[in-house]
């Protein structure tokens, strides 16, 4: 690596302040790193979005005034002729594919660090054809020209190395950060503002964008299939929705589920959850499963693509990963869990639950990009 001078800035380019995981990550370790008094900047293709509001003021935002990548390509090149950062880090493939164009263009010196946040192989299917190819053909192009592409499970970098053919020299993991303990603390202090969090009946929680790679049909119908007595909160929104809660009322759980929308205070419904359950068919480091963790939520996931539940849970809690799109075998584990969630061993399993997001505190991750990036 090039030694560089510790006063080099940390600039971090994301698509938005959308309500996603990967947002919310690096508008963490950009508030994190700014806290340590370094000069960070954060590169959006525009403002909008719910979490607009989480960034500090102690990081200098740049908007780029426009909706799509492809045509946030030569203003990110203006920005880089104007800027010269050192290092430009970078996340999700559009994005990533547009930084490493606008590096291309801007011809600065700029080292790209790219990271990867889902299967590439397994997100590129759902794409028409003639964009799979087209993104595919770009991601094979480009990424071997980033000074890193880094993933946040051994899944999700593996995937890329084999689709970009990228050296090993080339890639690394870098996990997701768990909550500050101080967020989960405080949202067991606030008031629960849903009937059923206080009711003497199981809750179980899930989060995330109602669409097809969460595969919600597969959690409903674990949901009918398991004890009756068994509510569910699902905290997002997306294009999902309606027919999501038709089938619910299909199978007959409608009065069992309740979809709330994106909501800015997951916390307070994760503390007070009996459960915490995760269906996709692909994920890589899920942010929401390791939110519940570090509120020592006892939490059910599919063996989903990328590997990041089983890398969290797996081993300490290998019997709570169900084989993906199999509603039976989630069923079955729920219930399990549910029968063992009072007394003493009920509290003995939380904590060794919340141990394990130790293992992810911010400033460790924090430390990783800098590291990589030499800065």
């Amino acid at each position: 690596m090039v030694p560089l001078a510790q006063h080099d800035a940390v600039h971090f380019y994301l698509p938005s302040f959308a309500g996603g995981g990967a947002e919310r990550i690096f508008i963490r370790l950009a508030n994190h790193i700014a806290s340590r008094g370094r000069d960070v900047h954060f590169i959006v293709n525009h403002e909008a979005g719910p979490l607009r509001d989480l960034l500090s003021g102690d990081v200098t935002l740049h908007s780029l005034g426009t909706r799509r990548a492809v045509q946030a390509v030569p203003r990110l090149v203006a920005y880089l002729k104007s800027a010269r950062p050192s290092v430009l880090i970078s996340a999700l493939t559009r994005t990533n594919l547009a930084a490493l164009l606008a590096a291309r263009f801007a011809r600065t010196g700029t080292r790209m660090i790219v990271c990867e946040r889902n299967q590439y192989s397994v997100f590129s299917r759902g794409l028409g054809p003639m964009r799979r190819v087209l993104i595919t053909r770009l991601v094979r192009w480009l990424y071997p020209k980033a000074y890193a592409v880094i993933g946040n499970t051994a899944g999700v970098t593996h995937d890329i190395a084999l689709v970009a053919g990228l050296e090993a020299d080339k890639t690394g993991v870098i996990h997701n950060p768990a909550p500050d303990l101080a967020q989960i603390e405080a949202a067991r202090d606030e008031p629960a503002d849903h009937p059923w969090l206080d009711e003497d009946r199981p809750v179980a929680v899930a989060i995330g964008r109602l669409m097809p790679q969460k595969d919600y049909r597969t959690m409903l119908a674990a949901l009918a299939a398991s004890a009756p007595d068994l509510r569910l909160l699902v905290l997002g929104d997306g294009p999902d929705r309606a027919a999501l809660e038709a089938l619910a009322r299909e199978y007959g759980i409608s009065d069992r589920v309740d979809f709330l929308g994106f909501r800015m205070n997951r916390f307070a419904y994760l503390v007070r959850a009996d459960l915490f359950l995760i269906s996709s068919l692909t994920e890589g480091f899920p942010n929401a499963l390791i939110e519940a963790v570090a509120a020592g939520v006892p939490a059910i996931s599919t063996d989903c693509a990328g590997g990041g539940a089983r890398e969290i849970m797996g081993a300490d809690f290998p019997d709570r990963i169900v084989p993906v799109a199999d509603a039976e075998a989630m069923a079955r584990v729920i219930g399990d869990v549910l029968a063992s969630r009072d007394g003493a061993k009920a509290d003995l399993d939380r904590q060794r639950i919340a141990h394990i997001a130790r293992r992810y505190e911010i400033s460790q991750i924090a430390d990783a990009f800098l590291a990589r990036a030499a800065i």
